[in-house]
């Protein structure tokens, strides 16, 4: 018997991507400042080499497991956490600009 394990939550990229497609982007001092809600590829890539992909995985994975994965530094899990506590302000109060509670995934 097989199972369909899809996995149903907030894929982390669709809200990288909306993060990066909204706002005045080209204004003076926005590039200089990225959005919180922007994680580079290669942290992307880490967690997802480590089966990670949405937010819910991400937010279940823990310190300890993030700081294990490979390639992810301490920047990168700085990153991670600095991502987690914008997502966190933006749904408790900072609009949600589309994206839903609970709904994000990674990629």
């Amino acid at each position: 018997m097989t199972t369909d394990q899809t996995t149903t939550g907030t894929p982390i990229s669709s809200i990288v991507e909306q993060a990066t497609a909204t706002g005045a982007w080209w204004e003076e001092d926005k590039l200089d400042k990225p959005s919180e809600l922007v994680l580079p590829t290669r942290i992307l890539h880490a967690l997802d080499n480590a089966g990670i992909n949405t937010v819910e995985q991400l937010k279940a994975a823990g310190p300890a497991k993030l700081r294990a994965i490979e390639h992810l530094g301490k920047q990168g899990f700085d990153q991670i956490v600095g991502f987690l506590r914008a997502l966190d302000r933006q749904q408790n109060g900072g609009g949600s600009h589309g994206v839903e509670s609970g709904k994000a995934h990674l990629r």
